[in-house]
Order: C-alpha cells, then structure tokens, then sequence
C-alpha cells in the first residue's frame, strides 16, 4: 500500500446521518486507475473505480475508460476491506492478479511438452495467396547450469490445404525422419540461443547423401546439397531455425517483459520473421492484459509497430548486421503486428496463440496471419 495512504478508513456521516468510512488519496501525476490498484493489491480496477464511485461527490466521479485527473481525490478501500473484495473479484472469476509478484509472466520450460498445430497465410490488398499448415512436437529432458535443453520437430506440411507433389513429400518426409528431432537451448529467460544435432553430424550427412540413390533430379540433389550444408555447422542450423516464426512467437522475450501495472508492460523490441526468408523486422512491444472472461485462461494483447530503418527490399539483404545506431526515416518499413496469447491461468502454459501482420508496401498492402493451438 502506498505510504501516505492510511490503513484506517475515518467515520464521516452520510446523506442519512449515519457514519460512512472513507478514506482518501490524492493522484499523482503518471499514475493510473490500473498503477493505484496495483500498489493496493486489489485485483481489478474495475472494482477500485465502482468503490469510488459509491462514495465520491459528482464532480470526482471517475468514467468508464478509468482517466483520472491530477490532484483528484480518489476514495480507496483499507487493506481488510480489499481482502474481502479480492475474494469477490475471484468468485466472479474477474481477478487480473495473475501477473506475479515479480511483474513478469513465469517461464515454466518444462510445460512447453506436447503437439502443437500451426496456421499461416499470406495476404496481398485483401487476396490470400498462400496457406501453410504443419505440426511442431517439444518435448524438454533436461536443464544444466540455466540452459534449458528441449527436443524439436515439424511435421505433416501443408499448403493450401493440400499435402505437396508426391516426389517432393516423399524427399521432405525422408529428411523430416533424418534430421528431426533437433535440441533446442534456451537460456534462462527463455530466449533460443543455440541449437544441435540430436544425432551425429557425420552420420545424418551420410544418411542425406544416401538419399541421392532414391530421389532423382536436378531439384532433390540440390535440397539434398542445401541440407546437408545446413546440418554440418550448428551456426548454420541455429540461423534456420531461428527464422521459424513459430518459434519466434514460443521462445523470445515475452517472458521478459515488465508490467508497470496490473494490466499493461513496459515498452520493448523484438524480431520476428514474418516475411522469412527476409531477415526478422525490429519491432516495438508491448502486452496488455485483456478482461478475464474465463477463469482457466489469461489472455494477454501484443501489439507492436515497426522500428526498423530498413526499407522492405533492404530486409532481403540478408548479409548485412542490423546498425541499432540508424534510425528509422520515411522509407523505412511500415509495419504493425498484433498477437492474442490465451495461457492456462494455473501454471502460464501457452495454450493458444492468434496473429496478424500488416505491412505497407509502396505499391499494395500485406497481410500475414499465424495461428498455435497447442494438442488435447
């Protein structure tokens, strides 16, 4: 509770003469309905609005969006009375106290295990173009000093709601079953740092090179060739699957990031690849936490905009270091991304994921989406 906030509510007498207990804090500039609550521990700021309002003259009322003004006088509740609210934000299945003591969103790797499916399309000015699907398996086996340790595979590809050409399912489905699973590292914030064969490098390119005796033409040597260069430098093989967005929205610095009240973070950059194989877009997020409607889940809004000073065919160039020192100018990319995360409220596991990518082209307009949903 706040300092010059008194835990004792003081009698004074209502409309019908008898004592009514209030007790009064004054706002201070940068703080909100949300940040007050927060520093109360009361678990929605609905509930801290509606107190207020019962007990508050007209002139003070607070409105719907909760905006307050500077100096305004705003009547709080005392600590036993915001147990007693607390218990009735619960039962109404309302609370937002999801979001930890420590300000972040817990990362428990080992609740990462199991199928998940996932969505993508591609959009040019309304038209969908493309339509991908395929399946991802994690399964975590161990943690050694702060480095998470998962096993990784893809599966059953999709495009347009159609397995691809026999020949090529074929050579794809014998290199899902040499290369796959992959092993995973993840640091201690949950950020993908390195990656590696679960198998003998010498002996998976032996194995891909013996595919040559099956799949012919000029198309399955050279995927063959590309493959086995990718797999004999774990560098190369971290870059690729760095890439996958799928991967991207999983393990990157969503669980880093700081809540500055009960419902709303505090800015931070990211990457993703939604235009693979262009390099990733450097954006600027931030999560607001969205009303509970169901006890079981949280969900939480990411929203970002594009702070990238590239301009969309610079991303192509690939060989080039993103310079953090330039910054964006008018040619620079115009992007916005959005994510709904839906997690289980008991332990923060990631039970589905639904976004959408737009981006500003001088000539038309992109839209991508992405879907997770994680397996019964």
């Amino acid at each position: 509770m706040k300092k010059n906030i008194s835990n004792r509510e003081d009698p004074v007498l209502g409309t019908s003469g008898s004592p009514v207990n209030l007790n009064v804090y004054f706002v201070k500039s940068g703080e909100t309905l949300e940040s007050i609550s927060w520093d109360l521990h009361l678990e929605n700021p609905n509930y801290l609005r509606e107190y207020h309002n019962a007990r508050c003259s007209p002139l003070d009322i607070v409105p719907e969006n909760g905006t307050l003004r500077l100096l305004q006088k705003l009547h709080i509740p005392v600590s036993d009375k915001i147990l007693r609210i607390n218990r009735q934000i619960r039962e109404k299945g309302e609370s937002l106290c999801y979001l930890l003591p420590n300000g972040k969103i817990p990362l428990n790797i080992n609740l990462i295990n199991g199928d998940y499916f996932v969505r993508q399309t591609e959009s040019d000015d309304a038209i969908q173009k493309y339509e991908y699907a395929y399946k991802l398996h994690f399964s975590y086996f161990k943690t050694i000093q702060d480095r998470h340790y998962i096993h990784f595979s893809m599966s059953s590809f999709q495009k347009d709601g159609e397995e691809p050409e026999e020949k090529i399912n074929h050579l794809a489905a014998d290199l899902v079953k040499i290369m796959y699973p992959v092993t995973l590292i993840l640091d201690s914030s949950g950020n993908f740092v390195a990656a590696e064969s679960y198998k003998e490098v010498k002996e998976m390119i032996r194995e891909i090179e013996a595919l040559k005796a099956y799949h012919a033409g000029a198309y399955a040597a050279s995927h063959i060739d590309q493959m086995k260069q990718n797999i004999s430098d774990s560098q190369n093989m971290y870059r690729g699957l760095k890439k996958i967005l799928a991967l991207q929205f999983v393990f990157n610095k969503f669980y880093q990031a700081e809540y500055r009240s009960e419902d709303t973070t505090l800015p931070y950059r990211d990457e993703f690849s939604w235009l693979a194989p262009a390099s990733p877009i450097q954006l600027e997020m931030i999560h607001k936490t969205l009303l509970q409607t169901d006890p079981q889940f949280v969900e939480l809004l990411q929203t970002g905009k594009s702070v990238d000073y590239r301009t969309a065919q610079e991303l192509f160039y690939t060989d080039f270091e993103y310079d953090e020192s330039i910054r964006p100018h008018s040619d620079s990319v115009k992007a916005k991304h959005q994510a709904k995360y839906i997690l289980d409220s008991k332990d923060f596991s990631i039970q589905k994921i639904k976004a959408e990518f737009d981006l500003q082209m001088p000539d038309y307009k992109k839209k991508m989406t992405f879907e997770l949903e994680k397996q019964p």
